[in-house]
């Protein structure tokens, strides 16, 4: 339940994040009654389809508010979140501070320190080292819990195992759509778990459309939420996939990138993470203006990396 300032510029279904119920008023109240947290609203980030609030506290230090629905699950499954926060800010990862966290009401929420800089326009060779770094320190990060990563990947590939990946949504589909399913599905029951039992940190939307930068520099990861153990060279894809339907990298940034990829990860399972990455991509984009162009960026991804 991760999130700071910055605007997205993929079409990922929403323009916004909208203000699901309780409304923001409504959890503003709640904090300063329950946990004497006085806070005025400065603006809505229009970014993902999560709701992200700029803050600021009477002294005027300005925070990012999140909350979902609170419950058992979901409180447990912030914790774990947490915990891996915890240790790749340990490491020197640039995630913005928690603030403070917990229950109030009906809700969980978060706040965090408002990062500075803006969402990357161009991935550089600084910034794209930058970004293998902030991956490797992901290595070895997790909690120990990895056990089902590769039966969660391909079977998420069939059934709605994650809220980025819910291919119930495609369910009938005809045509391109589903030419390229049945390819991505292919290619994943075809490729291979990694040959190491994994036990990183994956972000699991890692790329440049969350990555805020200050001059060249990194200065925040965003959007953790979705976090888990399993293998962190499914973040490299993921980039690797951001670069190529949405490009802005510098010449010879992708070579690179496909290097890094080769050089710490089995072939067999890039090849099942990007049948993965393009299949969250389908399902957003199915019955949008963006399904033509997924659809074909999504059989390049897979020539490049699922093939033979």
């Amino acid at each position: 339940m991760s999130e700071n300032g910055g605007e997205s510029r993929r079409g990922n279904g929403t323009e916004g994040p909208g203000t699901s119920s309780p409304e923001v008023a409504d959890v503003l109240s709640l904090l300063a009654k329950e946990r004497g947290l006085e806070l005025r609203l400065v603006r809505r980030f229009e970014r993902g389809d999560e709701g992200a609030y700029e803050v600021v506290t009477p002294a005027g230090h300005a925070l990012v508010l999140k909350w979902i629905p609170w419950s058992e699950a979901a409180a447990t499954a912030a914790a774990a979140t947490a915990r891996r926060l915890e240790r790749l800010r340990g490491q020197g990862s640039p995630i913005p501070a928690q603030v403070a966290s917990g229950r109030a009401g009906d809700v969980l929420f978060e706040l965090q320190e408002l990062a500075a800089g803006q969402p990357v326009q161009e991935v550089t060779e600084s910034v794209l080292e930058q970004l293998l770094a902030a991956v490797a320190a992901q290595r070895g990060a997790g909690l120990g819990t990895p056990e089902d990563w590769w039966e969660f990947l391909i079977d998420g590939l069939f059934r709605d195992r994650a809220p980025l990946c819910r291919p119930s949504v495609l369910h009938g589909c005809t045509g391109p759509v589903e030419q390229l399913l049945r390819r991505l599905r292919k290619a994943a029951l075809d490729a291979g778990p990694p040959r190491r039992v994994p036990d990183d940190v994956v972000h699991f939307d890692f790329g440049p459309a969350n990555v805020l930068a200050d001059r060249g520099r990194l200065t925040a990861i965003l959007d953790w939420q979705s976090c888990r153990d399993g293998d962190a060279g499914y973040d490299l894809v993921t980039t690797d996939w951001d670069l190529a339907a949405w490009p802005k990298a510098a010449p010879g940034v992708r070579e690179r990138l496909a290097q890094e990829i080769a050089r710490t990860c089995d072939k067999g399972a890039v090849a099942g993470y990007a049948a993965h990455t393009v299949l969250r991509n389908l399902t957003w984009s199915y019955g949008t203006e963006w399904e033509e162009h997924i659809v074909r960026a999504g059989h390049a991804f897979l020539d490049r990396w699922a093939t033979g």
